[in-house]
């Protein structure tokens, strides 16, 4: 992978790390049980400057986060020299990273650690 998919891939862990302190504090606001409530989650996309906000419920958020590999982007936002779109949905998609920048991300999952 060289410097710029490093750079774009670490852009979006970035990203999903943001998602993940609001799906936290979204299911402890909501005691975790209502999954009909619409929350605002960033767009994980490479572009540092993207401030789109998606709207979604956690376990739609969840059902993309649970695999280390897709983010939740907004359409548009995918960048296909490393990456494909996997699902489309309302205001999101899904893509999956392939290759170098699948491994990066998956290296870099929060979740790996716990």
């Amino acid at each position: 992978m060289d410097a710029r998919e490093e750079r774009l891939a670490r852009n979006e862990v970035v990203f999903r790390s943001v998602n993940e302190r609001i799906e936290q504090t979204a299911a402890s606001a909501r005691g975790g049980t209502d999954e009909s409530h619409v929350f605002e989650f960033v767009c994980e996309c490479s572009n540092a400057d993207c401030n789109l906000l998606l709207p979604m419920t956690v376990a739609e958020y969840e059902s993309v986060r649970a695999i280390p590999t897709l983010f939740v982007v907004a359409h548009g936002h995918e960048l296909p020299e490393i990456e494909t779109v996997v699902l489309r949905k309302g205001a999101y998609q899904a893509v999956t990273k392939r290759g170098e920048a699948a491994e990066f991300v998956t290296e870099r999952d929060p979740r790996r650690r716990t």
